[in-house]
């Protein structure tokens, strides 16, 4: 499911964006930075740097289990970014590469990613593409099952209720 925005937003140091197809409670995300921001038109969120993005902080209503994004780091030539992911360490600046003109896109897989904190080096100029995947639920009972259990503990509860039969001699 990709990450929209709802138009245009002008610059600022945070924007709103939705989690298209899910549900509204779930779906916020809030794009920060230190500096001044952007997202131009409805559609697909591309977060624009106003010049440059330094630092990005991602943060999404609900956990996901993968997320995707895309970065544009031309005119200024190959460099690097450092990640927190819920707080925690995940890459350290040299061991990710962002390549002027190339395609930049990485996946994170995990268990409930609530926030990504990018600090890029040399500053980027743009942020899109950002996808999410996996929301974990609680598996919802199929009818079938349901009307056992329901018949199970009518019958469970009809022998405890039972009353044991008295035997009478003449």
């Amino acid at each position: 499911m990709g990450v929209h925005s709802t138009g245009t937003q002008l610059p600022a140091n945070t924007l709103t964006a939705f989690v298209n197809q899910a549900d509204p409670a779930d779906a916020g995300v809030t794009f920060s930075s230190s500096g001044d921001i952007s997202i131009t038109g409805a559609g697909q969120a591309t977060i624009d740097g106003e010049p440059l993005i330094a630092d990005l902080t991602v943060l999404f209503a609900k956990g996901w289990d993968s997320i995707t994004f895309n970065f544009d780091n031309a005119p200024r030539g190959d460099g690097t970014f450092s990640l927190l992911v819920n707080g925690s360490a995940y890459f350290d600046a040299c061991s990710i590469c962002i390549i002027d003109g190339g395609e930049n896109r990485f996946t994170l897989s995990g268990s409930a990613i609530t926030s990504l904190e990018f600090t890029f080096d040399p500053a980027i100029s743009a942020a899109r593409q950002f996808r999410v995947e996996g929301v974990r639920q609680a598996p919802i009972p199929e009818p079938a099952a349901w009307a056992m259990m329901i018949v199970g503990l009518g019958f469970a509860g009809g022998l405890i209720r039972r009353r044991a039969t008295r035997v009478q001699f003449a």
